[in-house]
């Protein structure tokens, strides 16, 4: 029985490792119809207090793994706890990205890696939660935030400056990313349905995350309306848009079933009208691999660009 049990568990990891192995070199073999372009892969994910302020050394060494099989060109981060730039430059080449910047060293900053380097165009700290980063990279304005996580009013500020930023330095080829801590209109109909615990988890009528006692959608609706593109309402069915929470705040019940009564997508990647026709897909890597890496899932974007020689 051990010898039968032994076989069937190498035979799964041996699958995994195929199946792994297999999609990177399909990956490896697309071509576009016309010769110089490229896919570039843009990943946003909230780290869950930088993996505890840099002590969680375990959680932070898996984290590099999953992304260094995703391989992107561009990762956004938010809650660089305990981060300096000295010190996400470090962690950021453990992934192959020599170029890394964060948007201040204290609180709970937000941050950039690429590939390619970093133009750094504006840090914005006022009304923009905790950082507006602007950077430039691989040609796109890239726009990494994370709005404040207790008042929907203050949210709704925080967006309002960021969209007239946005607008002011007609920034058309731009990405905006980040944890919104605010709920879509896209996503409402479901929420109201599954989400049944969700209210009672907020605080009822009073909750300053609440509009009157309901979810409020009026601070996604501003960049919307702006207007920016949901890229994962786009390519993601709504039952799988949920970012928020994972299985490893340990108060939680490891059932999905249970889960999906507080779930939410807080997370989003947001480009301009200009950029829409360059995205192949989106992604909610909501998946049992990133179960325990944050208390957050990552969101993706891959776009299919033409090779410049300025970027």
């Amino acid at each position: 029985m051990g010898k039968f049990l032994f076989s069937i568990i190498y035979i799964m990891i041996f699958s995994s490792s195929f199946l792994r192995a297999q999609n990177v070199l399909n990956e490896k073999y697309e071509r576009h119809w016309e010769s110089g372009y490229e896919k570039v892969r843009i990943i946003s994910y909230n780290i869950f207090n930088g993996f505890d302020w840099g002590k969680d050394i375990d959680r932070q060494n898996r984290f590099v793994d999953w992304i260094r099989q995703q391989d992107p060109e561009i990762l956004a981060l938010q809650e660089l706890c305990g981060f300096t730039q000295e010190s996400l430059s470090a962690l950021a080449k453990q992934w192959g990205h020599p170029y890394a910047v964060i948007v201040k060293e204290n609180g709970y900053p937000v941050g950039i890696t690429s590939k390619k380097p970093i133009d750094v165009k504006k840090k914005m700290l006022e009304n923009c939660g905790h950082g507006l980063l602007h950077v430039k990279t691989y040609g796109f304005d890239v726009l990494v935030t994370h709005l404040n996580p207790n008042n929907t009013n203050q949210r709704r500020l925080e967006a309002e400056t960021i969209t007239t930023y946005i607008k002011e330095h007609q920034l058309d080829t731009c990405l905006l990313m980040g944890d919104m801590n605010a709920h879509s209109p896209f996503d409402a109909d479901y929420m109201e349905m599954t989400s049944t615990d969700l209210l009672m988890k907020y605080g009822g009528k009073d909750s300053p995350n609440l509009l009157d006692g309901h979810f409020d959608y009026s601070v996604i609706s501003r960049f919307l309306s702006y207007p920016l593109i949901d890229v994962c309402q786009k390519f993601t069915d709504v039952s799988e848009r949920v970012s928020f929470p994972t299985p490893v705040l340990m108060y939680l019940s490891r059932k999905d079933t249970v889960r999906k009564r507080i779930g939410e997508r807080l997370d989003y990647i947001f480009v301009t009208p200009t950029l829409v026709s360059s995205v192949v897909d989106a992604f909610v890597y909501n998946g049992e691999d990133n179960d325990f890496l944050s208390d957050h899932y990552p969101v993706g974007v891959d776009l299919c660009v033409k090779l410049n020689e300025k970027q």
